[in-house]
C-alpha cells in the first residue's frame, strides 16, 4: 500500500512539474528543453521508487516470522483440506485443571511413554483409576465390561489409561460426563513393523526363513483370513483403527467411504489425538488444553527398542506395500495428523517457545536423573519461573516417579499404599 502511494505521489508531482515549466516556457519557443527536464525528473523518480522498493523487500526478508505464521506455513503445506476440529486453548474456561482423563493406549505407538504422564498426575491428585484386573489391559479384543476391571461398583472413574478397544457408550457409562477423551497415533508402518519385532506372529514368520515379511505383504488378506479370527484378534491388521474402535466389516470389506464416516465420529469424540512424531507439540498442546503445570508433563521416552529381530528390518518397498494394505490405520493417522496442527494453530503465538523451553527442561531433567538411585534426599535441581511455568524443582522424588515403568504404577495403585476417595 505505501508502495502505491509513493507512485501516485510522484507521478502527480511530476505532472504538476510539467505544467508549470510548460507555461514558463511556452513563450520562448523552448519545448525542447521541456522535454529533457521532463526525462531528467521521471528518471529521478524511478531511482527513489526502486530504492523505495529495495527497502521495503529488505525489512520484509530481516523481520522474525512469528509463531502464528510459522504455524500458517506448516498448515498450507500440510492441511489442504478444511476439516472440524477442536481449539487448542483451556478446555475449562474458569481455569481449574481437568482431572478426568480418558487415554486411549495403543500398542507399539509410543503410548507407554504418554501413559507414565497420566498415571504421575492421577495419583498425585489421588485420583480414582479404573483398574483392570490383568496388568494394564483391560482387554485386547473388547472394549470396557464389569468382569474385566476391579471394582466396578466405583464408577464413575477419574482415569482410565489402559489397553482396551474403544467403545464411546462403554466408555461413558464408566468413566464422568466431563471426561477429556485422549487418543495416540503413529506413523502406521512404523508402528506395524514394531508390531512385528515385538510380537512376532507365528504365521508370518513361518513364511520364509529369509523374507516372511515381504512374502506376507504381497497378499495379506490372504494369509490374514486364514490366520486370524478378524481384526480384533490380529496385531498387524490395521491394528490402530481397530483399538480406536473401528468396526470389523470397515476392515475386512475395505470400506473406504464407511472410514471416512468413523473418522468424522472419532473427530467429535476425541479432544486430542496425539501423534507420536511430533510428541513434545503434542504434550504442550495437552498441557494447555488440560489446565497442567509444566512439570506434570516431563516424562522420559520408554520401551524404546532397535530392530532386534532381523528378519523386521525396514526394506525398500515394504512402506509402499503395507500402505495399500492398512487403508483404516492411515486414514485415522493422516486426518489427525492434519488436525493437530490445526489445533496448534490456535494455541497461542508463543507456542513453539514453549515447545522449545520444555525441550531443554526435559532434557536437563533427564541428564539430573540419570544417575537415580544414587541421587541424594538432598540434591536438588532447578529451574527458574518463566512465562510458562513457576519455579520447577527436580528432587530424588520426582526422578523416581519419571523412572517408574508402567508396571510400577499398576502395582502401586492396586496396593493398600495408594489410597482414593471412593464414590
Amino acid at each position: 500500500m505505501h508502495f502505491v502511494n509513493f507512485m501516485i505521489l510522484r507521478r502527480k508531482n511530476i505532472k504538476e512539474n510539467l505544467i508549470i515549466v510548460l507555461k514558463v516556457c511556452s513563450c520562448l519557443g523552448c519545448r525542447f528543453i521541456v522535454i529533457a527536464v521532463g526525462v531528467v525528473m521521471v528518471m529521478f523518480a524511478g531511482i527513489q521508487v526502486m530504492q523505495f522498493s529495495r527497502e521495503h523487500v529488505r525489512s520484509l526478508q530481516s523481520r522474525e516470522i512469528s509463531v502464528r505464521e510459522h504455524a500458517q506455513n506448516i498448515m498450507m503445506r500440510t492441511c489442504k483440506e478444511t476439516f472440524p476440529f477442536h481449539s487448542g486453548a483451556r478446555i475449562f474456561k474458569d481455569g481449574r485443571e481437568a482431572r478426568h482423563i480418558a487415554f486411549l493406549k495403543i500398542h507399539k505407538a509410543a503410548s507407554g511413554t504418554a501413559t507414565s504422564i497420566f498415571f504421575r498426575f492421577g495419583v498425585s491428585r489421588n485420583l480414582r483409576f479404573l483398574r483392570p484386573k490383568w496388568l494394564n489391559i483391560v482387554s485386547s479384543s473388547d472394549t470396557i465390561i464389569d468382569k474385566q476391571i476391579k471394582n466396578p461398583e466405583e464408577a464413575p472413574f477419574d482415569i482410565t489409561t489402559s489397553h482396551v478397544i474403544y467403545s464411546r457408550p462403554s466408555f461413558e457409562h464408566y468413566l464422568h460426563n466431563d471426561t477429556v477423551y485422549i487418543g495416540i497415533l503413529r506413523e502406521p508402518y512404523i508402528q506395524f513393523k514394531s508390531s512385528m519385532n515385538y510380537m512376532a506372529p507365528k504365521y508370518v514368520y513361518n513364511l520364509s526363513a529369509t523374507n516372511p515379511i515381504q512374502e506376507f505383504l504381497k497378499d495379506p488378506l490372504k494369509y490374514e483370513k486364514i490366520n486370524t479370527r478378524g481384526p480384533r484378534f490380529s496385531w498387524i491388521n490395521n491394528r490402530q483403527a481397530v483399538e480406536f474402535g473401528t468396526p470389523d466389516e470397515i476392515i475386512m470389506n475395505r470400506d473406504e467411504p464407511e472410514m471416512t464416516k468413523y473418522v468424522q465420529k472419532l473427530d467429535k469424540e476425541f479432544h486430542l489425538v496425539i501423534i507420536a512424531e511430533y510428541f513434545d507439540e503434542s504434550i504442550i498442546l495437552l498441557r494447555r488444553m488440560l489446565n497442567w503445570k509444566l512439570s506434570d508433563m516431563l516424562y522420559r521416552r520408554l520401551h524404546i527398542r532397535g530392530w532386534d529381530r532381523q528378519l523386521t528390518i525396514p526394506r525398500s518397498g515394504d512402506r509402499k506395500l503395507y500402505k495399500q494394505y492398512a487403508f483404516a490405520d492411515y486414514a485415522l493417522y493422516e486426518f489427525f495428523y492434519r488436525r493437530l496442527w490445526k489445533q496448534i494453530q490456535t494455541a497461542g503465538e508463543d507456542f513453539f517457545a514453549e515447545v522449545s523451553y520444555f525441550k531443554q527442561v526435559r532434557e536437563e531433567t533427564e541428564d539430573f536423573c540419570k544417575v537415580y538411585p544414587n541421587i541424594t534426599d538432598t540434591e536438588t535441581y532447578e529451574f527458574p519461573a518463566s512465562e510458562w511455568t513457576s519455579k520447577v524443582t527436580v528432587d530424588k522424588e520426582l526422578c523416581r516417579q519419571i523412572y517408574s515403568e508402567e508396571e510400577d504404577w499398576v502395582t502401586f495403585i492396586n496396593s493398600d499404599k495408594y489410597s482414593y476417595p471412593k464414590p
